[in-house]
């Protein structure tokens, strides 16, 4: 047998031989790892300026989770403690400040802080906890390091599996084997924030179940917002499980605690900025209007603080001031039936927004429209937005540096099949002009309701209609400065990455990668797979539509078989979840089962019709009888139907066929370049090709 069975990604140099760690060498831990969401922990690097409570706030809070976290096992003794809140109220401050004080005290068996900017993956929660626990529980990790060694998939199954094989079961088989384990509490924080809505519900269902077993070391404080559809989908153990576990709302009634902290972060900026403390700024009149217009809300005091600090220390006074005028004014309108505790708040977002200089508002609008329609909860990399709108580059910086292995003259994709693996290289490439992300979810929200943000609300048509334009813009630009070469994209003659770049890094090695992106990600958002498609058909008239007719389809899907060839997670239609198989010539792709039941057939042949009708797609037949077999096919019974056209024009087209069956519950499609082939591999391995094993058939 050959010595290098099984290895791969390795390099010779000279007679001394490294690899990559082989998939049957890593120890069940370090699967774990991979797996799991590190930056989710109490104390990750990402979270260095995570909020807390300010020092003497919120004090009851944290001594009642306190206390109950830390009491003794009593039978008597409750295993879930929610904490529920509205947005802003500070619940992440709360959880954060308790996280830390049962770390120092020993306590603290694991956290996970779910974020919309970059953590909301609720397959990784439990993952994450059985390895944080496995890092303070020796026994434990072996017992867990055996399971998943032996077992690999583990951390693919189901929420429900890995809760029982990762948690339960060891922490049982331990107990059996009369090997105690201190009493531990798991913080789980902003379980509204969880990307799936169906999963927040069996989340708290898993841990209701597991407060039935009392002696069970594991407590569990879960903070979220109070979200009735959650409620709703429990069953009727599951609310009898809960009836029985320790609820704390946290209320509006926070004047004092917000004063404290308003004074303590006024001194704070004075102390920054080096100027004399004075104890008349502000004055208790102006700090009263601050504390009323917060409603109770700690986000109000937190985004005030945030934007004064943001101004030079000559501008201080008359930027408190502004915002002042701004509370009076409102003051004098006429009382409303009712207010929305986030009125103030939106008041003040309202005041940020008119700040913004009229001849750039329609670029931060445009820019804030893109983010909403593909906000998933992560950060943004600066690069790609300016690169995909074609902002040059204004206020941001950034660098990126690379090991000698990498020859910064030369494009990433003649070199990446040469580079050592690096899991993190695309990260980095990313972020060589800086992350961004929203600083408060509430600003989100601000932004997309249009009874909140008035004339600035960015999910209106006017404001789908400019970044459908802009798309279609910068698709051109790209398509023109690539050319097909050698079932590849190569720079057009006289074209070079870094100068069809709108924001360019000036490294060839970089500005590839940056200018490939680039054009994948806006091609994609004007494919009939994007969300944000779907979303304009809806309204757009069908003579605005006809843009997409004259788009390159073809020199987007060659850059796409390139970049994704394999298997690979995050395809959509209609904002459906599913997996593609990229092969050469062709992009096949289904919808998740699971998720087959969220799918609309007849939304689908309506977008579809009105992507005909835009001259975008035409169905095509090579013959008349294929025609007549395709037609027989689409109706022969219902609820199937199938479809076969041609994407674009000319030489920019491409061939479609799409296929669902809602008896067989499946939507397949393909995109190819070779209509014959594609069909062919299709017809035999359509149930087949989704396996990681799966190989084409020659």
């Amino acid at each position: 047998m050959s010595i290098f069975s099984g290895a791969t990604n390795f390099v010779i140099n000279g007679a001394t031989f490294t690899g990559a760690e082989t998939n049957r060498d890593l120890t069940g831990i370090d699967v774990l790892l991979g797996a799991s969401t590190p930056d989710a922990a109490v104390d990750a690097a990402v979270r260095q300026y995570a909020p807390s409570c300010f020092p003497g706030t919120r004090k009851q809070y944290i001594s009642d989770i306190i206390l109950w976290a830390t009491a003794l096992i009593s039978e008597h003794a409750q295993s879930i403690y929610w904490i529920k809140g509205p947005a802003g109220v500070g619940k992440y401050a709360v959880a954060q400040t308790c996280a830390e004080e049962l770390k120092k005290a020993g306590r603290l068996g694991a956290a996970f802080f779910f974020s919309l900017n970059g953590r909301d993956d609720h397959t990784r929660l439990f993952i994450t906890i059985a390895y944080q626990l496995s890092t303070l529980l020796p026994e434990y990790r072996q017992v867990l390091n055996n399971r998943v060694r032996n077992d690999k998939t583990l951390v693919k199954k189901t929420m429900s599996s890995q809760f029982n094989s990762l948690i339960v079961e060891p922490l049982q088989e331990l107990q059996r084997q009369g090997k105690p384990i201190a009493r531990m509490t798991v913080i789980i924080d902003g379980l509204d924030e969880c990307r799936n809505k169906e999963a927040q519900s069996e989340i708290i269902r898993l841990i209701a179940l597991f407060s039935r077993e009392r002696s069970m070391p594991i407590r569990w404080a879960v903070f979220s917002r109070p979200e009735p559809g959650m409620a709703a989908a429990f069953d009727d153990e599951t609310i009898s499980l809960l009836s029985h576990c320790v609820e704390l709302p946290i209320s509006l009634d926070a004047n004092q605690d917000i004063e404290l902290y308003l004074r303590g972060e006024f001194r704070n900026i004075l102390l920054r900025r080096k100027l004399p403390l004075s104890p008349s700024w502000p004055t208790v009149r102006d700090m009263k209007k601050l504390v009323d217009a917060s409603a109770g809300l700690f986000v109000y005091p937190t985004v005030v603080i945030r934007f004064i600090d943001d101004y030079p220390s000559l501008r201080l006074e008359e930027t408190l001031q502004n915002i002042l005028r701004a509370i009076s004014s409102r003051a004098q309108l006429p009382p409303q039936r009712s207010i929305s505790p986030l009125a103030e708040l939106d008041a003040f977002y309202i005041l940020i927004m008119e700040g913004i200089p009229k001849d750039i508002l329609p670029s931060v609008q445009l820019l804030a429209d893109m983010v909403q329609i593909k906000y998933d909860g992560r950060s943004w990399s600066a690069a790609e937005l300016c690169n995909q709108l074609g902002y040059s580059q204004t206020e941001f910086r950034g660098h990126i540096d690379f090991n000698e292995d990498v020859d910064p003259t030369c494009s990433y994709f003649v070199q990446r099949e040469s580079l050592q693996p690096d899991p993190h290289l695309k990260n980095r490439l990313l972020g060589v002009h800086g992350i961004k992300n929203f600083y408060h979810k509430s600003f989100y929200d601000f932004l997309v309701d249009p009874e909140r943000s008035s004339q600035f609300c960015v999910t209106t048509l006017a404001m789908r209609e400019k970044l459908f334009d802009r798309y279609v813009q910068i698709h051109h630009h790209y398509v023109q400065r690539y050319a097909i070469q050698n079932s590849d994209l190569a720079s057009a003659i006289g074209c070079c990455s870094s100068d069809s770049l709108f924001w360019p890094q000036k490294t060839e090695f970089i500005d590839s990668f940056l200018k490939r992106r680039a054009f994948a990600k806006v091609s994609y958002r004007l494919s009939p797979n994007s969300p944000m498609l779907v979303q304009l058909l809806g309204d757009a008239s069908i003579a605005y539509l006809q843009k997409l007719a004259d788009l390159d389809y073809r020199k987007y899907l060659v850059s796409e078989i390139v970049w994704h060839f394999g298997l690979r997670e995050g395809y959509f239609v209609l904002g459906l979840a599913g997996v593609e198989r990229v092969i050469q010539g062709t992009v096949f792709g289904r919808i998740h089962s699971k998720r087959f039941t969220n799918f609309d057939p007849q939304v689908f042949l309506n977008m579809l019709k009105k992507l005909e009708k835009s001259g975008a797609v035409k169905p095509y037949h090579q013959n008349f009888s294929a025609g007549l077999t395709s037609i027989y096919r689409s109706f022969s019974r219902p609820g199937r139907s199938s479809g076969q056209y041609k994407l674009g024009h000319g030489e920019k087209s491409i061939f479609w066929y799409w296929e669902f069956d809602t008896e067989k519950r499946y939507f397949h499609q393909f995109r190819t370049l070779d209509l014959e082939e594609a069909m062919r591999v299709y017809r035999t391995e359509m149930f087949k090709m989704w396996k990681d094993s799966w190989k084409p058939a020659p």
